[in-house]
């Protein structure tokens, strides 16, 4: 049986055959579409939920903007929006919902206030690595039911953007056991969240831009935010010194496409194809290119005094017994939330033998 390493390093070489797999579906999409088909153009004003610039995130979003501007040969033109220009960032989906925005880039995470059940689209506690999420969302019914969910607002969803782990976290002291975790103050967001306050955190939602002040003056102490190299950009390392790898909150993470459900629907079988196709290259593209980058802010941590570590199984262990048991009041409390773990949880169950996943 292959070692978790063997398995990850597999999981990589799968995701660099299909980036190919996805160029070619692009080429087929594009010559399906008529040059000057005028009738046919259509204009998609999108607002990114994050900085452009900002890796994976952000600068997906802009990737599947370049590629369907030049892949589509006109036929679709995509006007790509930073943060806030249009709409604050987590308003988006009810601009697109209403029309105010053709479309969004953004987490369904954003949205769990309203829809619990879609915090399991965007990162699962102790979930499938990226590769197997893709497998269930493509294969095992997961967008299915993710759109059923949208399709009752009005809004359709096309995965368009996927990240490896997140890190565990940045902590002014080490975690060595679970009595640690009584009292600390942290900010942790969807079902994670849930996790630690049984485990004792007093847990703090706050928006990314309050992260770092909030950890400087010692408001807070600890938080997640996300792969590497975007923590390097935030500047955790500069004021804590504990940094926890892998994160068992968020083995892998989805972000998403929303377009407003008329707009999709005005649009030809053609064009629709694209940004399907175009949003998967972008996945593809997306979760390798950071590969080196984490590498590299990882390496720079280590030199800046950080202290890379690993949670014990100790604490692991009362982690994944927790998230048992978020998941199962969630289900209780939400229809769409059980019928959608349930079916997170058959796929990876019928997967395992071959996958490695012991869910």
């Amino acid at each position: 049986m292959a070692t978790k390493k063997n398995a990850k390093i597999g999981s990589v070489e799968r995701m660099k055959r299909a980036c190919g797999l996805a160029a070619i579906g692009l080429a087929a999409a594009v010559a399906g579409v008529p040059a000057g088909a005028s009738a046919q153009e259509v204009s998609l004003t999108v607002q990114s939920a994050w900085p452009l610039t900002l890796p994976a995130s952000g600068r997906d979003a802009q990737h599947f903007a370049d590629v369907v501007n030049t892949a589509s040969d006109g036929a679709i033109e995509v006007d790509l929006y930073a943060p806030g220009r249009l709409v604050p960032p987590l308003e988006i989906f009810d601009a697109v919902r209403n029309g105010t925005l053709d479309a969004g880039y953004t987490s369904p995470l954003y949205v769990a206030g309203k829809f619990p059940a879609v915090q399991l689209f965007g990162g699962v506690p102790f979930g499938p690595d990226a590769f197997g999420y893709l497998g269930w969302i493509y294969n095992g019914g997961g967008l299915d039911i993710w759109r059923e969910i949208y399709g009752a607002q009005g809004v359709v969803t096309v995965p368009c953007g996927l990240m490896e782990a997140e890190a565990g976290g940045w902590y002014n002291k080490p975690i060595d056991t679970v009595e640690d975790l009584q009292g600390l103050k942290v900010r942790f967001a969807g079902l994670a969240g849930e996790v630690l306050k049984k485990k004792g955190a007093s847990v703090v939602l706050l928006a990314g831009g309050d992260i770092f002040p909030n950890l400087e003056r010692g408001v807070i102490d600890g938080t997640e935010f996300s792969m590497p190299t975007i923590d390097k950009v935030i500047g955790f390392d500069k004021v804590v010194k504990n940094y926890y790898l892998p994160g068992w909150h968020q083995p892998a993470a989805i972000n998403e496409l929303i377009i407003n459900q008329r707009k999709w629907d005005s649009m030809t079988e053609g064009q629709r194809a694209l940004i399907e196709l175009a949003c998967r290259e972008t996945m593809v593209w997306g979760v390798t290119s950071t590969l080196t980058e984490n590498a590299e802010a990882v390496e720079a941590f280590k030199a800046n005094g950080v202290e890379i570590r690993q949670f014990s199984p100790e604490v692991l262990a009362a982690f994944k017994e927790a998230t048992a048991e978020v998941m199962a009041e969630q289900s209780e409390k939400d229809a769409d939330f059980k019928r959608t773990w349930e079916s997170l949880q058959a796929y990876r169950a019928g997967a395992a033998a071959w996958t490695n996943d012991d869910n």
